[in-house]
């Protein structure tokens, strides 16, 4: 049974009763909802004995967690802007009553034109129904609190954005602090804007929210995945109410803090605690042998070459998140509105809410822009037929730029990044070109019918090959075997070889034989005319599907049409099949059936 009650909450303050941070984990029956709120204490002065900090990112807490009960727990891109406007506005309530100007003024800058400051960084995580491949996670974020995936086979992967008026790496923010292009506030500049972004994730692993407590302070990026990790290998308990991960993870911080720590984690798609801490075992063992945990005199190129290394993974997921537009037409921000009293906690749209004014001139939008993106993807066709690849993918992602989710788009930059991919000699950009190819086409798949998910389930199922991630390979060309009219594309021998590869490297496999076995039968018998070579050929990887599914007299019976056949077949083929042959009898002596 899925592990769907367990999570881990840690939250530190750096001074006993003058933290700053808050958090939110609340169950909403179907849903997970977390959260971390980063109160920003050194832009501006508080009251009542907080600091300007703690008001904003508790304020921000209990009003998202009131705020999503009328929405199940579930961000969506319509609430996020609402959200956003009423934070703004409680904040805004509370500093015009309670922070009156105390100031020369002469004293200009953040201390008065920005009161009750705070992060914020939200995500809502469906529950599992069974044993899911695909979890979904719906994430809201401003500033510089961060959601991360913590992947098994990939390690910690960055999901947000930090806003930085100076764009910076993860590693280049540890050496320092560029000032934040945006956050939440009393008094928000028209202009920022709350993100919002949706993951589909296909493997089991744990989601995290984090203030920059949580990262900021290292040494290295992998030093914040590793402490997590060894946490985890070193935790005692086989059941949420006596596992120590979380006490031990408080107690590592507690010794290495150097500002307030909220660290919030969630896992998906995990049996039990046992399932959990196996899974993460190699990882661990591999960051430990290859990512140094660098001390004063560590060289910052040797640095340096470990974050190239590193940052393949963990950098993934970044080049998909969609820059916010400044909304044309936008209404005045929420803190420029003269409230209502009961305005703080009102979750209710009214007629008159700005939220609809600009969904309906998004629908406007979309409408008087359906020309424009067919022309662009047009351009972007043509110029991926003629090998301009990368003018092609400036066309796809001007598309992008109107529609973030343009699934015919993806599709196209899919096959454009995995054409670039084998058009490249260096193995790092390599690996990273096919990634974001699968990025594309997986969404394609998840959304999609027809055409383009036949097509994108076989070239997933070749990108996932060539990246020796045989599960996901195996699966992919599953789907691809399994589909209508699938025999009727070419190029399937080579997409055969690259699933037997793959099939031979994974555990469970009948299953996924048989759909390739029913794939060549349909070729075999299917009305367009193959040459016999071709027939031989298919005849051939029947024979080792079958040989892997243990039907030892069939593989033979295949291997026999190619052996009794004419001359057509080649001398390769034929010498392969005698081979083959042999193997397959050698087997069935040991077996006592000969």
């Amino acid at each position: 049974m899925a592990m769907t009650k367990f999570n881990l909450v840690v939250n530190i303050e750096v001074a006993e009763g003058k933290g700053e941070d808050a958090n939110l984990a609340e169950d909403f029956g179907q849903t997970f909802l977390m959260g971390v709120f980063d109160g920003l204490g050194g832009r501006s002065a508080g009251y009542g004995g907080k600091t300007g900090g703690r008001i904003a990112s508790e304020e921000s807490s209990q009003i998202s967690k009131t705020f999503f009960k009328q929405w199940h727990g579930e961000i969506k891109p319509e609430n996020v802007i609402q959200l956003q406007q009423e934070i703004c506005r409680s904040l805004k309530i509370k500093a015009d009553i309670e922070m009156q100007p105390k100031t020369s003024s002469r004293l200009k800058g953040s201390l008065v034109e920005h009161k009750l400051c705070t992060t914020i960084a939200l995500a809502s995580i469906p529950k599992q129904k069974g044993q899911e491949r695909i979890f979904e996670a719906n994430l809201a974020w401003m500033g510089d609190s961060r959601i991360y995936f913590l992947s098994p086979t990939k390690g910690l992967q960055q999901l947000t954005k930090d806003d930085l008026v100076t764009p910076k790496d993860a590693l280049e923010m540890l050496r320092q602090d560029p000032p934040m292009s945006q956050y939440l506030t009393a008094h928000i500049n028209p202009t920022w804007q709350i993100h919002f972004q949706h993951y589909d994730i296909k493997e089991p692993g744990c989601f995290l929210a984090c203030t920059d407590g949580c990262f900021q302070y290292f040494s290295a990026p992998w030093e914040f995945e590793k402490l997590l990790l060894e946490m985890l290998s070193k935790s005692e308990g086989d059941t949420m109410e006596k596992n120590t991960w979380q006490q031990l993870i408080k107690q590592r911080y507690t010794e290495i803090k150097q500002d307030d720590v909220s660290l919030i984690l969630y896992p998906v798609g995990f049996n039990g605690i046992k399932h959990l801490k196996s899974s993460y075992q190699e990882r661990l063992q591999y960051l430990q042998e290859n990512f140094i945990s660098p001390t004063a005199n560590t060289r910052y190129e040797d640095l340096q070459n470990l974050w190239e290394k590193y940052k393949i993974d963990y950098e993934y997921y970044l080049p998909f998140i969609q820059d916010i537009q400044p909304t044309a037409n936008s209404q005045p921000p929420v803190s420029e509105a003269k409230p209502s009293p009961a305005s703080s906690t009102s979750s209710s749209l009214s007629t008159t809410d700005p939220f609809k004014k600009i969904t309906n001139l998004s629908k406007h939008k979309a409408t008087a822009n359906a020309e424009k993106i067919k022309s662009l993807l047009d351009r972007a066709k043509c110029c991926y037929d003629n090998n301009q690849l990368k003018e092609a993918q400036d066309w796809c992602n001007q598309v992008l730029e109107i529609d973030p989710h343009h699934s015919e788009c993806k599709y196209i930059l899919g096959l454009i990044y995995t054409k670039l991919a084998f058009f490249e000699t260096d193995f790092v950009p390599k690996q990273n070109l096919l990634q974001k190819a699968a990025f594309c086409l997986e969404e394609v798949v998840s959304k999609n019918n027809g055409e383009e998910i036949i097509e994108s389930s076989r070239n997933l199922g070749f990108i996932y090959y060539h990246l020796n991630q045989w599960d996901n390979a195996v699966f992919f060309y599953q789907q691809f075997f399994n589909s209508p009219g699938a025999e009727n594309r070419d190029y399937w021998e080579e997409h055969l070889d690259a699933f037997v590869t793959s099939l031979k490297s994974i555990g469970n496999k009948n299953k996924a034989a048989n759909a390739a076995i029913q794939f060549c039968l349909r070729l075999v018998n299917s009305n367009s005319i193959l040459p016999y070579g071709k027939k031989a050929s298919l005849y051939y990887f029947m024979a080792v599907l079958q040989e892997i599914e243990g039907e030892l007299n069939a593989a033979l019976n295949s291997l026999k049409t190619i052996l009794t056949s004419s001359s057509e077949v080649n001398i390769e083929l034929r010498a392969k099949a005698q081979k083959k042959y042999q193997e397959i009898q050698n087997k069935l002596k040991h077996r006592g059936f000969y």
